[in-house]
């Protein structure tokens, strides 16, 4: 569980967010959606560690993340972002390990436990397969599920993913969707992923947080339609609006 406690954020002297107070629950999958420039990134940066660059609390599972050291930190937020991994070379078992690195020594060598953790986080996300397949020889879609088996991998209560559709095709992105949603229900994960495409948050989320500058709104998807925040925000086509 993440809380936010009267959280404020921006960049100069632009505030984004102000004294906003808000839970993302575990065993949840929320979309983070916003206008462009509202300022989704931003506040990603300041919930993943890095960016400190703001007032106020942010906790995960009651612990401030002010006060981890980032060793800690990476043992209790995993974060997924928009570039993609393309080292000639470089295995899906190998991306993978980089998330026990919390966990292992100084030489970094994984023991029986941190490889079969890699595992199993990789056949969690459908790739247990390709364990030994390169990198550079996987589409977008698969180096995805990569990088979040990565993640995985890391064993944090919270994963934050900027953006985990883009370059996607759209049959793709429902899939990768539907996975994180498997991962917030079935391994009791908080999932926070922000998004530009509505028909993925209004349909495939259990919560939306709306930036609103400088509000910040966060309600199941139905109360959020319903209080007509989408509406006001995006002006939905009709054919979208007849869908929710």
């Amino acid at each position: 569980m993440m809380e936010l406690d009267d959280f404020s954020v921006g960049y100069g002297r632009r505030m984004l967010i102000e004294h906003a107070s808000t839970v993302v629950p575990s065993s949840c999958l929320t979309a983070l959606i916003g206008r462009n420039g509202a300022g989704k990134s931003t506040l990603l940066r300041a919930l993943g560690g890095l960016d400190r660059n703001y007032s106020g609390g942010i906790r995960v599972d009651g612990t401030e993340l002010r006060e981890l050291v980032p060793r800690d930190m990476a043992r209790m937020i995993a974060f997924v972002t928009t570039e993609r991994v393309r080292v000639p070379g470089l295995t899906c078992t190998d991306v993978v390990a980089l998330g026990r690195a919390p966990y292992t020594g100084w030489a970094g060598q994984l023991s029986a436990a941190d490889r079969s953790v890699v595992r199993d986080s990789l056949e969690a996300v459908g790739m247990g397969a390709y364990a030994l397949r390169t990198m550079d020889r996987m589409s977008d879609g698969e180096c995805q599920r990569v990088m979040i088996a990565r993640a995985l991998a890391q064993d944090t209560p919270v994963i934050l993913l900027d953006e985990p559709t883009s370059f996607l095709d759209l049959p793709n992105r429902f899939e990768l969707a539907s996975l994180l949603g498997t991962l917030a229900h079935e391994h009791g994960k908080c999932v926070l992923f922000s998004t530009h495409e509505l028909d993925i948050a209004l349909h495939m989320a259990d919560a939306i947080m709306l930036v609103d500058s400088p509000r910040l709104l966060n309600m199941p998807v139905k109360d959020m339609v319903a209080a007509g925040h989408i509406d006001r925000i995006f002006r939905l086509p009709d054919w979208m609006r007849a869908a929710l």
